[in-house]
């Protein structure tokens, strides 16, 4: 599936909550930023974000001014944009996945609202409680925890028990941090070796193809593991093609594309539900709503897909006990 139609997907069932209308009259300043280009922004959650605001009563054009910034993925790039962010003095700051992006932005205000998206904020050490945020930043988790990493591992062994050389795909912050430390204490714990890929933020399509060459001709892993967050999350069709090409079954985050994309196995959240929520923590903070009266939504609930004709495309055939306990198998 194309990013696109994913987008028109997501659109389509995402859940909006009730809200207050827009306060009548008053000129709203929103900041945004991606992580990627400007294009980005008519893609992924953004999309269900800009279909979201007129709902709740903010028109761009009219009552709303949207701010709209992009890192394109150069962490060298993240204090200036931060500066500049704040500068325009925005009522709330909306920025997605990004953890360095979204610790930058605090360290240059402590009062204007910051809404994100996150994998595991505290992992991160952006708060330190979900329920009640401690500062001016709230936003959705869509990590049940760090702890996500060990159980990824596990179904990925369960489904190729002979695996005992997984490559990990993550971003070079990340794995040198809390998700890396995860993954490899998940290894041990499972006596199975970690071969970390860290890929740098700003990562196209050659880099990730000379990544899956090196790692297939130097090092030889047996299944792969594919962190949620960018640059991952940009490239995730490709990493997909380049799985089946080497014939790597694959654990991934990307439930959403797993019928008609090139996924093995996908354990993850509801991702239009969440990003839904995420929408209305913004049209909550645009209207006044402190960040700290606003919970960040941690998923309890997450959907293992399966798809088995990636599975006898790649030669593995998945133990019966895992698909019994499957939300959704595709056939």
């Amino acid at each position: 599936m194309r990013r696109r139609d994913f987008v028109a997907a997501l659109v389509a069932t995402a859940v909006p909550s009730a809200l207050g209308a827009a306060q009548a009259n008053r000129l709203h300043r929103l900041a945004v930023c991606s992580q990627f280009g400007m294009d980005s922004f008519a893609t992924t959650y953004w999309a269900i974000l800009f279909g979201r605001l007129p709902e709740m009563g903010f028109t761009e054009g009219k009552n709303l001014i949207v701010d709209r910034y992009a890192s394109e993925g150069r962490p060298e790039r993240y204090a200036e944009i931060a500066r500049n962010i704040v500068q325009s003095k925005p009522d709330v700051i909306a920025l997605g996945f990004d953890h360095q992006l979204i610790l930058e932005v605090a360290k240059e205000t402590t009062t204007i609202p910051i809404v994100a998206s996150f994998g595991d904020p505290v992992a991160a050490g952006i708060v330190k409680n979900l329920a009640r945020p401690e500062r001016n930043i709230t936003g959705i988790s869509l990590d049940a925890g760090i702890e996500m990493q060990g159980k990824h591992l596990d179904i990925l062994r369960q489904a190729v028990p002979s695996a005992s050389r997984v490559a990990y795909f993550s971003n070079r912050a990340e794995w040198e941090g809390p998700w890396g430390q995860a993954i490899k204490e998940a290894g041990k714990r499972s006596g199975v070796s970690i071969i970390g890929r860290p890929m740098e933020l700003s990562a196209g399509e050659p880099e990730y193809h000379r990544a899956f060459e090196t790692m297939m001709a130097q090092e030889p892993a047996e299944a792969l593991m594919v962190s949620g967050l960018p640059p991952n999350s940009e490239h995730r069709e490709l990493i997909l093609q380049l799985a089946m090409k080497y014939k790597v079954p694959s654990m991934t985050w990307w439930t959403d594309i797993a019928e008609t994309g090139d996924v093995f196995l996908a354990y993850a959240p509801d991702w239009p539900h969440y990003f839904g929520l995420w929408a209305d923590e913004i049209g909550q903070a645009l209207n006044g709503v402190a960040p700290k009266d606003i919970p960040i939504h941690q998923p309890t609930k997450l959907i293992l897909v399966i798809n088995l004709k990636t599975a006898k495309a790649i030669g593995v055939d998945v133990p019966p006990l895992l698909l019994s306990r499957a939300d959704k198998v595709i056939e």
